[in-house]
């Protein structure tokens, strides 16, 4: 009884430890996990995959450093998927963060230099860069893309055809299949202003800690898909790439440390929780006696 008492009052040094090894062993000895696909992130592959030859894919990337590790893997592998497909894409960085364009370039850099060097900038994707405006941007962009944006990220004018030859096809919203916001906490405006108004289909990347909130808009099919945190970004990498050998992206590599972070979590609640029922038994006993 003694023994299980002390369980509660367990040097808090130690339990870091456990934790910080628990997340480290699977960095060192490499190993995978069975990963179960859910409804919401299968949801978005599917509905990217059905994007017609004619369409586009916006990507509202509004992330930066401060969510690199949730949301740098749900970009990549939405980026892997598109350039697999040769689904063209347009980038934007909507109100959130100035630095959103420049870590959706160096996830697409990284892609096409290692497995798609035969995809262009210009033809098969563009940046717009980062802009003003939240709910009035979306409208802007939804009736004349170039009312909101006169230039890309690297200056080039959106009519010049020869450097920019996929935006002389992108005008409005009827050129947009889908809006895919990725950020730590996608805006909700996306959902009112574009879905509400014209119908196209809106996905999301967000992270763990804010997923509850948006749930609502997929059961009642005002998204058409969203990835949670780490774990949307591994199942859409199993989805993509059904050997489990060719998954080489972020999600893929942080989702068993964190699924061992996560047992030591659970398993230290439960050895807190055993130590507290203990001493309450024990002072019951001790109180019977007197």
């Amino acid at each position: 009884m003694e023994l299980l008492v002390k369980l509660q009052d367990i040097d808090r040094r130690w339990l870091y430890l456990t934790l910080a090894i628990a997340c480290l062993v699977p960095f060192v000895v490499s190993m995978r996990l069975p990963v179960y696909v859910s409804p919401e992130t299968r949801k978005l592959f599917e509905a990217i995959d059905r994007c017609p030859p004619d369409k586009v894919v916006v990507v509202d990337s509004a992330w930066d450093a401060g969510s690199l590790g949730e949301n740098w893997g749900q970009v990549e592998v939405v980026f892997d998927h598109m350039l697999r497909k040769g689904t063209k894409f347009v980038i934007i960085s909507l109100d959130i963060t100035p630095l959103g364009p420049q870590f959706a370039d160096k996830v697409i850099n990284r892609l096409v230099s290692r497995r798609y060097p035969s995809r262009k900038y210009g033809a098969d994707w563009v940046n717009l860069g980062f802009t003003k405006g939240d709910w009035q941007a979306m409208q802007q962009i939804a009736k004349d893309i170039r009312r909101q944006y006169k230039q890309d990220s690297h200056g080039w004018s959106l009519d010049d055809a020869r450097c920019l030859p996929l935006m002389q096809r992108v005008r409005n919203i009827d050129d947009i299949y889908m809006i895919y916001s990725v950020t730590y906490s996608p805006m909700e405006n996306w959902i009112s202003f574009v879905h509400g108004v014209y119908g196209t289909p809106i996905g999301f990347g967000c992270a763990g800690i804010q997923s509850t909130t948006y749930y609502r808009y997929i059961l009642s099919n005002q998204l058409a898909g969203m990835l949670v945190g780490v774990r949307g970004a591994a199942e859409y990498d199993a989805l993509l790439n059904p050997d489990a050998a060719k998954r080489t992206s972020l999600g893929t590599q942080l989702i068993v440390p964190q699924a061992f972070g996560h047992t030591a979590i659970i398993l230290a609640v439960v050895l807190g929780n055993i130590g507290y029922f203990a001493a309450r038994k024990k002072g019951r006993a001790r109180g019977a006696h007197r």
